[in-house]
């Protein structure tokens, strides 16, 4: 099968090839999977560039990837959720990435039935972004009437999330472009701040949840605008320092992570509120709680642009920019 893989890391060109690779062979408890659509996320080109090698040690070169939709080719023998030909979608986990080919097999556990209401591009899209966003919001408690502040509400992340929350009962704010403010009410934000116009530090404070999807000065300077007793989610920030716990990792990780993460633990105990940092992780069953949602209307999935499968490092290339609106999906099939 045709394949694209990771062969090193650093630029983009220089380390993603398309490959003929051999077709997976299902295990006892997995699917095989005929791919139809892949969606790119933000790690993807993290992982390309090395970012997280200390974390997730790859032997190169493989097949990389984490969001995919299609078509059950052939289960294993103790696999018992799903039979040929069942429309499913999936998330990988960090060990079993692989999603920018033509086949994939995968643990049953990981994988979900298809939102019957969308095509498999569209599906494509919403694994990571929507089991990022129920995983974090289960972590601080998010309920009806608080109020949460989603930074960039038109990328992948934030048109999920504001959709989410709304499905929740919390009151939403937003950051976007002000070429974008429309399209965010649309998604159901109740504000949005224009951040080309508008200081969002200085638009008021008191947030329950701040979901912060930027990391950098952002992680920090959300400490300004949460309430005492709120929480602070980030994704692209420092590690939480029961990160390195979590991960089993020695005293030297835990010891950068320490270092990393001392300008947020201040900020965070200056503001009274947590701080929460995690690495999503993979849920068929959450999946079908999103396919549920999907299918009743509650959330719709966003598409910036497609691709077709030969053009993934153009559409790494496009992702990395900054400037899609909504998620960035290839037509493998």
């Amino acid at each position: 099968m045709r394949a694209f893989v990771l062969d090193g890391y650093g630029a983009t060109a220089d380390h993603v090839r398309l490959a003929e690779i051999a077709d997976p062979a299902p295990g006892l408890e997995d699917v095989l999977i005929e791919i139809h659509a892949a969606s790119l996320n933000p790690i993807d080109f993290k992982i390309v560039h090395g970012d997280l090698k200390r974390v997730s040690k790859y032997r190169l070169p493989r097949p990389f990837g984490f969001d995919a939709s299609g078509i059950v080719l052939s289960t294993g023998a103790r696999a018992i959720r799903f039979k040929p030909g069942d429309a499913v979608y999936v998330r990988a986990s960090r060990e079993t990435i692989g999603t920018f080919a033509e086949k994939i097999a995968l643990p049953e556990k990981l994988v979900a039935p298809k939102p019957a209401a969308i095509s498999y591009t569209e599906a494509a899209a919403l694994p990571l972004v929507g089991l990022t966003t129920l995983q974090g919001f289960a972590r601080v408690k998010a309920r009806a009437g608080q109020r949460i502040l989603i930074h960039a509400g038109a990328g992948g992340i934030g048109t999920f999330a504001i959709q989410y929350a709304r499905h929740l009962g919390l009151h939403v704010t937003t950051t976007t472009s002000s070429k974008n403010v429309d399209f965010v009410k649309s998604l159901g934000a109740d504000r949005v701040i224009a951040y080309d116009r508008e200081n969002y530090l200085e638009a008021g404070g008191g947030y329950d949840i701040v979901y912060d999807t930027l990391g950098g000065a952002f992680t920090v300077d959300a400490f300004k605008i949460v309430k005492r007793g709120g929480a602070v989610i980030s994704l692209s920030g420092p590690p939480d320092r029961d990160f390195a716990r979590r991960e089993g990792a020695g005293w030297l990780v835990r010891a950068a992570v320490w270092f990393m993460s001392r300008k947020v633990y201040a900020a965070s105990a200056e503001a009274g509120a947590s701080y929460c940092w995690f690495f999503t992780e993979p849920s068929g069953d959450q999946l079908r709680e999103i396919a549920e949602l999907v299918d009743r209307g509650a959330i719709k999935p966003v598409i910036d642009r497609e691709f077709a499968f030969e053009q993934l490092p153009a559409a790494l290339t496009y992702l990395e920019a900054g400037r899609a609106r909504g998620k960035v999906v290839l037509r493998v099939k």
